[in-house]
């Protein structure tokens, strides 16, 4: 009589199968945004500022940003990126009075998130901008990011 594998036979290859592929692909479960919020907060601290509150709707521009400049670079959009983040946040209600896009390309998160940094300084420096936002997206081959601060 030949036997058959049991249940947990078949569980414990499922476990082995997920660490295997946990460990070979342990990279691409980064989270680039955690990466580019902690560099903004990090920025931010350097000043004399207060720390910025994140807000979802900020964060929502962020992404509107980083989606309309990936399908410009690709070719998926013939429509030229925004660079002034004001009526996006508007169009999604947000009711506050200032707001400014900070950019990020590189081939790599760290390049990208540098980019951006250094375009910001001023920024992170003007003490009015209270909100922020952030998004980062992995293409092939780069990496873009956008950051959105904004005055409640």
């Amino acid at each position: 009589m030949s036997k058959h594998p049991t249940i947990p036979v078949f569980a414990a290859a499922g476990v082995i199968l997920l660490l295997v592929w946990v460990a070979v692909s342990g990279p691409a479960w980064a989270d680039p945004d955690s990466g580019l919020d902690a560099a903004v907060n990090a920025a931010r601290a350097a000043s004399t500022c207060a720390a910025l509150q994140p807000d979802p709707l900020v964060t929502r521009a962020a992404q509107m940003a980083t989606q309309e400049t990936s399908d410009y670079i690709s070719h998926r959009s013939a429509v030229v990126p925004f660079t002034d983040p004001m009526p996006a946040l508007k169009t999604i209600g947000y009711t506050g009075k200032k707001a400014v896009l900070l950019s990020g390309y590189g081939v790599n998160e760290q390049d990208a998130i540098h980019g951006l940094i250094l375009q910001g300084r001023a920024a992170f420096a003007d003490c009015t901008f209270a909100r922020y936002g952030v998004s980062a997206q992995q293409e092939d081959g780069f990496v873009l990011t956008s950051v959105v601060l904004a005055v409640p």
